[in-house]
């Protein structure tokens, strides 16, 4: 079983979007998994720390541009 550790001071929220990908972040979540407020020091923690999961949202952009969304 997967035990991710956040950052110290995070209580961010983790879900998943409509890609199956993991979301991290605070205040509402929308319809299509997204945070309100995303939280890109979880996200870089749980790929640092599960790296066969593959990227989470919100995305890096380097991450963004290896997935075609930035030139």
């Amino acid at each position: 079983m997967k035990k991710f550790v956040r950052p110290e001071g995070h209580d961010c929220g983790i879900s998943s979007n409509v890609f199956d990908i993991l979301t991290f972040g605070t205040g509402k979540l929308d319809p299509d998994g997204f945070w309100e407020h995303g939280c890109y020091e979880c996200a870089r923690a749980w790929e640092a720390q599960f790296p066969k999961d593959g990227p989470c949202w919100p995305h890096t952009d380097e991450q963004l541009k290896e997935m075609g969304f930035l030139a």
